[in-house]
Formats: structure tokens, sequence, C-alpha cells
């Protein structure tokens, strides 16, 4: 089992609102918010909770296809909070229904009933109303939707919402949630790694195989996308900030910072694309033999995460290590 038991916990958040009945529409404006969570675990005086922290609006996407990150004329939403409040524990997995807002703390922007609050996971991730299609009564989950905007408090945001919406009041919302450390079943505390209210989510495309340890370097917006989830698989780096030092080392380096700097790379493959019961090839296995001979056909890369890991904390194989990283990441060069 790879750990996990880091202070910090990080969240991936989707929120996506889409109108139901007649009112179905495709390309709704969205609004993309980023901020912290916190769940709490129940004990004798209190069942616990679900909540938003320090969440706010950072950007707004109209129908147009035109997008801003600051007010302006017209728009006064970015940078207003986002709430989840009433959120109370009933389960491990699952809460009461609870209010979401967005508001300046005095001026309501939005606001609605968030219902059927229940997260399964597929062992890495977290969701609630994985399902959502706009065109599907059965998951849509908000009701008692409330929109306003006014002369002191501009938003095309809500205005453009509006007048899809009609009198209709009743939405759809997502999350897909990433724990790094913690449990959803006590106490919590994590950064909103995406939050979106109405439409698609914007993502960064994974990988669609390992990448050199050169890729993760240079491409920033993948590497920050799943560096988080990379920590969380890792025994050995501490933080983002840990994995971002041997990754992105230069000049001379020892041969134990070689090793790390690949199994950063390493790290960052099976975080995005490469799974960890993914079989190694020949080349690959006859590496992994000379650390660790136990080893034969069927051995993955789970297998060689470990006994890098395991060289790199015992100082011992340290060329072999990092030999073994470099060829698990470079992969895809050598099969093509």
């Amino acid at each position: 089992m790879r750990k996990v038991s880091l202070i910090t916990i990080a969240l991936i958040i989707s929120i996506v609102f889409g109108i139901g009945s007649a009112f179905a529409v495709i390309g709704l404006p969205t609004a993309n918010f980023s901020g912290n969570a916190q769940t709490t675990a129940a004990t004798a005086n209190d069942p616990g909770s679900l909540s938003l922290v320090n969440a706010v609006v950072s950007k707004v996407n109209y129908l147009n296809g035109s997008s801003a990150i600051a007010n302006g004329t017209g728009e006064s939403i970015i940078g207003k909070t986002v709430t989840i409040a009433g959120a109370t524990r009933t389960g491990n997995e699952t809460f009461t229904n609870a209010v979401i807002t967005v508001s300046d703390g005095s001026f309501v922007y939005f606001s609605a009933t968030l219902s059927n609050i229940l997260f399964v996971t597929d062992g890495l991730k977290w969701y609630l109303n994985k399902d959502l299609d706009i065109n599907n009564p059965a998951t849509l989950n908000l009701t008692n939707v409330v929109l306003n905007t006014e002369t002191a408090h501009p938003s095309q945001y809500i205005s453009e919402l509006q007048s899809i919406m009609g009198t209709n009041n009743t939405l759809g919302m997502k999350m897909i949630l990433l724990l790094i450390s913690g449990t959803l079943a006590g106490n919590s505390s994590s950064d909103i790694f995406t939050g979106l209210i109405d439409g698609t989510p914007e993502t960064v495309n994974a990988p669609s195989e390992a990448r050199s340890m050169g890729f993760w370097k240079t491409h920033d917006a993948e590497r920050n996308a799943f560096i988080n989830i990379a920590v969380s698989l890792s025994n050995l780096f501490d933080s983002a900030n840990d994995l971002n030092f041997y990754l992105s080392m230069q000049g001379k380096k020892s041969m134990l910072e070689k090793a790390k700097q690949q199994l950063a790379a390493l790290m960052l493959n099976v975080a995005s694309s490469l799974s960890l019961s993914t079989q190694l090839d020949a080349g690959e296995l006859e590496i992994l033999q000379l650390i660790n001979p136990a080893y034969g056909t069927g051995a993955t890369v789970g297998d060689a995460v470990t006994e890098i890991e395991n060289a790199i904390l015992s100082n011992t194989h340290l060329e072999h290590a990092k030999d073994l990283g470099d060829e698990i990441n470079n992969r895809a060069e050598h099969s093509g």
C-alpha cells in the first residue's frame, strides 16, 4: 500500500452546473474558482461537515467564447467567495443537503440547494454526481437556484445564465476530489485543484504515454497539473516543492541526485498516464534485477518505483536506480 500521510490534502473539484428540461443548453457561461476545502470528522458532539474555505471565483467564461480573470465594466463576480454551508456528515462519504453560494459577504450573486451529496471512488479520485448530464433530470442535484445582479454588482456571467434559465430553477453539480492525505471519512484540509461552475471543465490533457525527464522539466502546465498526485504516490518526496527541486536540477549532479531526478519524472508519469500495474519490458526488467534479482517476468512499474525508492533511501544501487527510472521514462522512444 503506497503511503499517505502528508499534512496537506489536495482536492480536485470540478463543479459543473447544467440546466435541465427544456432549458438544457450546451456551452453555458462558466465560472472557475480556486481556494481550499475542508472536511471534519464526526465526534460525540459534532457529526462532521464538508465546506469550502477561502474559495473565490477566479475566471468567468462567456457565451461568445471570451473570458475574464479580472473585474471590469459589466463584471464584478471575480474574486467573490464561493461557499458550501450546512453539509453535515451522515456517513463516511455522505453529507446532508447544503447551500452553495457566491457572494461578497452581503450581496449574493448565486445560491442553490445541493442535494444527494454522495461520493464514490475509482481508487484515486472521489466523485460527486459523476454522470451529470444536463439533459438527464435524474442527475440534476441543484434546486431552488437564485441568481442576482444589479447596477452596483454587475455580472455578465449571471445575466447570461439568467437569460438561458428563464423561470427554470434546477441545475446540476459535479465534483471530482483528489485526496493527497487524510481521508474523506475524517478531518482534512485541501487545495481546490480545479473548480468550475456551469459547463465542461477546462482540463490539462494527460500525456498518453510515459514522458522523459526533459519533458516534465519544460512543460509547466502538465507538470503542475499532476505534481500533487505524484507527491501523494511517492514515499520519498515530501511536497511539490521537493519534487520540483530535484526534477529541475541543472549542472553537475551526484548519482543520488540523478536517481532522484529520474524518480521525480517517473512519479509524474505514474500520476498522469502510467499505471503502477504496467508490466515492465525486457530491458526495464533487466535493470530491475540488477537492483533486486528476486524479480522475474511479471514485475511492474510499481515494483520498479519501490526498488528505486529503496535504493535511494539506502544509498545503494544508485546508478541502477537512475538507469531504471530513465529507461521507463523513455519507454515510448525505445518502443518506437
